[in-house]
Parts: structure tokens; C-alpha cells; sequence
């Protein structure tokens, strides 16, 4: 039996920097910046939604490919929504991992929040857990 290993967090070598880095281009991902995913994602990405979407079946999605297909198809679904990070990443280079607060805003005004946090391994998100509230945080 063969099996692949996958990349594992890498510890200490998560900065700030890079977990910034990363949510900024996680980011324009979700607002259909769909350019080179492989620079920022690893090869076997994986998204764990703290609540589903819709009709998805989000356990399925695999790699770069996959989370873009997902990502276009929704936008197509809810065009005009504009995702912005909402403060500075908190990193935990010993772990790999990274929090980030974030909203969208809909083309009707409404507002939405959630928090994502990202598994990095090799310079890349390896794995995101995401929830997405009902409505924004208060301040």
C-alpha cells in the first residue's frame, strides 16, 4: 500500500508577516482574484466549514482546483460580495496556525462576519476552518 504524505505545519516558520500575506491572498481569492492559487495554497488544501453552504458538499473539495471551482461557482450564485479582513492575523508560529477576523459585504449593504483560521505547511494554507456568522460583529 503506498501512501502520500502531506505537507505538516512547519513550526517557526510562520511570521506575522506570512500569515498576513496569506489572508490577504485567501482573500482576493474569495472576492475572485482566481490567479495563481498554487503560489498560496498547498497541493492537497482542504476547507472545513464550521457550517455549510448550501447544496455544497464542501468535504469534497480537494487542492487549489477544487477551492476555486467552489469560489467562482458561489460568487456566480451571490455576485457583488466584497470580503475584508477586519484587524491583523494573530499567529502562532509554534503550531502553524493562524486567526483572522473578516466580513462581506453584500451589493444590498448587508454585512456579514465570520473568523478563519489556517493551517500552514511549506509557506502555504494546507488547511482553512471557517464559520460564517448571521450578521457582523459588533464593535
Amino acid at each position: 500500500m503506498t501512501t502520500t504524505a502531506s505537507p505538516t505545519p512547519t513550526a517557526g516558520t510562520l511570521t506575522p508577516a506570512l500569515g498576513s500575506t496569506l489572508f490577504d491572498r485567501w482573500t482576493a481569492l474569495w472576492n475572485g482574484d482566481f490567479s495563481d492559487p498554487e503560489a498560496f495554497l498547498a497541493p492537497d488544501f482542504r476547507i472545513r466549514f464550521g457550517n455549510d453552504p448550501d447544496n455544497a458538499a464542501t468535504d469534497e473539495i480537494h487542492g487549489p482546483a477544487g477551492i476555486v471551482a467552489f469560489i467562482s461557482a458561489f460568487r456566480t450564485q451571490k455576485p457583488g460580495l466584497r470580503f475584508v479582513v477586519e484587524g491583523t492575523a494573530l499567529v502562532d508560529g509554534g503550531l502553524g496556525q493562524a486567526a483572522v477576523r473578516w466580513y462581506v459585504t453584500g451589493p444590498d449593504g448587508a454585512d456579514k462576519s465570520g473568523i478563519d483560521l489556517i493551517e500552514v505547511a511549506d509557506g502555504r494554507i494546507a488547511t482553512v476552518w471557517s464559520v460564517t456568522g448571521l450578521r457582523r460583529f459588533a464593535s
